[in-house]
């Protein structure tokens, strides 16, 4: 099987292509790229049998059997079939391995790669500007090595990762007695239980899932040293859709008008009505894409207290780039630097001191 291949995505249309994977992002790479140019794939390919048979923009939903046996025709008669794989982290590597042991006869590439090449390719500028603007020569390393890898497809870069991801690391170190902490994003409060390990912090904390906040209550009863607010942080109080992943919680997202019908509803507001002028010394944003309007609705907070900050990038191509844009632009008084926290494109964090 071929590695990914390099050059430009017209080398994709060049062949008969599946896309592998239904989710977010191989319908995104599909909108983007493929439909506009009227190059519509063979088929969608999808593990999930429950999805078999079914359509997708009019493109029918196959078993990977199909694909197997397709690939495998097309190249006993001296041709090619390629497919693009619209997954990412742990779930790109496992469709890789599946297709190395399945020995597929066929071109591979990456939703993610292809959308990367292109998009930052486009922005070059606009990211050596920022690169600049670090601190540090390590966080130039990691951006520039992040922004290459995944450009050219490498998925896994374990010479980037640092542990102890938001603070207890080079740039953040512990918290100290009296801190405010902000943990937008807290999941099943991993986050929080090393804060107030050592006592004297206070915790701000925002999960909008309704399941989870019932649990983060209880898990938290008690105690006056931690606030659970049911709400996601965004620019303007707003009722915004909230997609739940109950396989992997860490991935639930506030979701976009493709949302399900069936998708809860939310309350989001900004940061600065909530605190209202209270204070904040460390404000962290792990929430699956919604960090540039929840920054936009913690102006006045960032202004007034100069919280640290810890803000993820990495849910989305455009994060690596507006996210540092906004707060460089915005707030020059900080100093800025990157750091990986995992040996793929994931817990990718901007700091700011």
């Amino acid at each position: 099987m071929e590695k990914f291949a390099a050059g430009e995505m017209s080398e994709l249309f060049t062949a008969p292509y599946v896309i592998w994977g239904t989710g977010r992002v191989a319908q995104a790479f599909y909108r983007t790229y493929c439909a506009p140019e009227g190059k519509k794939p063979i088929f969608w390919v999808d593990s999930n049998a429950a999805k078999h048979g079914s359509r997708i923009a009019g493109i029918e939903v196959v078993a990977p059997e199909t694909f197997y046996q397709r690939s495998e025709d097309m190249y006993a008669k001296g041709g090619r079939l390629s497919v693009v794989i619209g997954a990412t982290g742990i779930f790109l590597l496992e469709i890789l391995s599946l297709l190395e042991r399945r020995m597929v006869k066929a071109a591979v590439y990456s939703a993610v790669q292809l959308d990367a090449a292109c998009y930052f390719s486009a922005e070059h500028a606009r990211i050596e500007k920022i690169a600049q603007k670090f601190s540090d020569e390590k966080s130039r390393h990691i951006y520039h090595s992040l922004i290459a890898n995944m450009k050219s497809g490498r998925s896994v870069d374990f010479s980037l990762y640092e542990p102890n991801q938001y603070f207890g690391n080079d740039v953040i170190g512990e918290l100290a007695q009296g801190e405010v902490f902000v943990d937008a994003g807290v999941c099943h409060g991993e986050e929080i239980d090393r804060a107030i390990h050592g006592g004297g912090i206070f915790v701000h904390g925002f999960e909008p899932d309704a399941e989870n906040y019932a649990y983060l209550l209880k898990k938290y009863e008690g105690r006056d040293d931690v606030r659970i607010h049911p709400c996601a942080l965004w620019d303007k109080d707003e009722r915004l859709v909230f997609q739940s992943n109950a396989a992997t919680p860490s991935a639930s997202r506030l979701a976009g008008a493709d949302a399900h019908e069936e998708a809860a509803g939310i309350a989001a507001r900004p940061l600065d009505d909530v605190l209202q002028g209270a204070a904040c010394t460390l404000l962290k944003m792990d929430i699956e894409g919604a960090e540039y309007n929840a920054l936009l609705g913690a102006a006045k907070t960032i202004e007034q207290h100069r919280p640290k900050l810890a803000v993820c990038v990495y849910h989305s191509l455009e994060d690596y780039v507006r996210i540092p844009e906004l707060l460089m632009e915005r707030y020059p008084f900080y100093r800025f630097f990157l750091r990986q926290h995992s040996a793929t494109s994931g817990e990718t964090v901007l700091y700011a001191l």
